[in-house]
């Protein structure tokens, strides 16, 4: 379905470049990237290709700023998260959890960034990532938890969160659990405690005893 947008005046290039981000995040959430082409943001902006090239020299550089701009509202919002929650052990979770939902919440933008094509976009995220999380450790050791490589616990806690997305986006959405929400939780919960409760020594095969030890000490 298209719709009809008016063009940018003289002098507001930078209306009209949102103005295509916009138009090229619609088409990614609606048929993924392959229905991410100059020509379709053109179409639905109303005006020649040529228009959106002069903003963007090819689709893969559409494809990387459409992909940055919603990531970049994700790390607002890890960082909104960790201002409000003052337990470091609690702001992990919060922002693992927070993670979990961006990313089925944009999950052309999250196949794209992670999983696919857009590789200047992927190195930037991951990065950044990873950075993101292991400072959420370093908090966490800073306040008594043992940890013996902050580096290999944000490893653990980010493979756990990519994980629970992952699982979800490539699969259709019947097969999703029907409450997204209580999945996002705990599977939030389980990438934080998994990685902590292993974070001070290098962990064996789990057992039957070992589960139970761990329950009987809640």
């Amino acid at each position: 379905m298209t719709s009809s947008r008016v063009r940018a005046a003289k002098g507001q290039g930078g209306a009209l470049r949102n103005q295509f981000l916009d138009i090229a995040g619609e088409l990614l959430e609606e048929g993924g990237a392959d229905a991410l082409t100059i020509r379709a943001v053109a179409a639905r902006a109303g005006v020649s290709p040529p228009a959106v090239y002069l903003h963007f020299a090819s689709k893969t550089e559409l494809v990387h700023a459409t992909c940055l701009r919603v990531w970049a509202s994700l790390f607002a919002e890890l960082e909104a998260v960790s201002r409000a929650v003052p337990d470091p052990v609690t702001a992990l979770y919060e922002n693992c959890a927070a993670y979990i939902s961006f990313g089925l919440r944009h999950p052309a933008q999250y196949r794209l960034v992670m999983t696919g094509e857009a590789t200047e976009a992927s190195r930037w995220n991951a990065d950044a990532c990873f950075r993101h999380f292991r400072e959420k450790v370093v908090a966490c050791l800073e306040s008594g938890v043992p940890v013996e490589s902050p580096t290999e616990t944000a490893r653990q806690v980010c493979a756990g969160v990519h994980g629970a997305v992952s699982l979800l986006i490539h699969q259709e959405h019947d097969v999703w659990p029907p409450d997204v929400a209580v999945y996002v939780r705990r599977a939030a919960s389980s990438a934080v405690h998994g990685a902590l409760l292993t974070a001070s020594h290098a962990s064996g095969p789990p057992s039957v005893g070992a589960v139970r030890r761990l329950h009987a000490a809640r």
